[in-house]
C-alpha cells in the first residue's frame, strides 16, 4: 500500500513538472509582452549593428555613405517587413488553437486600451456600473471561497478515509501475521512432541 501511494506521488510530481515546462513554453510564445520584447531585442541588435558600421573608420567617404544608406534602407525595409508580417506570424503560431488566438487578441486589446486615455463618457459609464461590479466581485469571491472550502473539506475527508482504510488494512495484516506466527509456533511445538 505504501509503495503504491509513493509511486502515485512520484507519477503526479513528474506530470506536474512536465506540464510546467510545456505551459512555460506556450506562455513564452503567446504572451504579448514577451513577443514585443523579442521584437524589440531584434530591432535593438539591428540598430546597434548600424551604429557600429556608421561610427567605424571607412576607407572612403563616398563608399561609406552609400553603404550606410543602403544598409539603413535595408534595415528599415526589414523592420517594416517584420512589423507587417507580425499578423501572419501570429496566425501561423495560433493555427488550430482558438484559445491561444483569443488570448493574444485579448492581450492586444488590453494593450491598446491601456495606451488610450479614458474619455468622459467612459469615466461616467464606469462610475455608473462600479457598484454592480463591486457586488459581482464580492459574489465571485464568496462563491470561490465556498468552492475552496468544499474542496478542502472533501480532500480532508478523502485523506481521512484513506488513513482509516490504511490503518484498518495494517491492523488486518498485523492480526494475520500474529495468527500465522501462532500457527507456526503451534506447529513447531506439535512436531517437537
Amino acid at each position: 500500500m505504501g509503495q503504491e501511494s509513493e509511486a502515485l506521488r512520484e507519477d503526479i510530481q513528474q506530470r506536474c513538472e512536465s506540464m510546467t515546462g510545456t505551459i512555460d513554453a506556450i506562455e513564452d510564445k503567446v504572451v504579448p509582452s514577451r513577443i514585443i520584447e523579442r521584437r524589440r531585442a531584434a530591432v535593438t541588435g539591428w540598430a546597434g549593428g548600424i551604429k557600429e558600421r556608421v561610427m567605424g573608420s571607412p576607407s572612403t567617404t563616398d563608399e561609406s555613405a552609400s553603404s550606410t544608406i543602403g544598409k539603413l534602407s535595408h534595415g528599415v525595409s526589414h523592420a517594416t517587413e517584420a512589423v507587417s508580417d507580425a499578423p501572419a506570424q501570429v496566425q501561423r503560431a495560433t493555427a488550430g488553437s482558438p484559445l491561444i488566438a483569443g488570448a493574444i487578441a485579448f492581450g492586444i486589446g488590453a494593450l491598446v486600451a491601456a495606451l488610450l486615455p479614458e474619455t468622459g463618457p467612459e469615466q461616467r459609464a464606469v462610475a455608473a456600473v462600479q457598484p454592480q461590479l463591486n457586488a459581482a466581485t464580492e459574489a465571485v469571491k464568496d462563491a470561490g471561497q465556498q468552492a475552496l472550502d468544499t474542496a478542502k473539506s472533501s480532500s480532508q475527508d478523502a485523506a481521512q478515509d484513506l488513513k482509516d482504510s490504511a490503518t484498518s488494512h495494517a491492523h488486518e495484516v498485523a492480526d494475520q501475521a500474529k495468527d500465522a506466527g501462532q500457527q507456526v509456533k503451534d506447529a513447531a511445538a506439535e512436531r517437537a512432541r
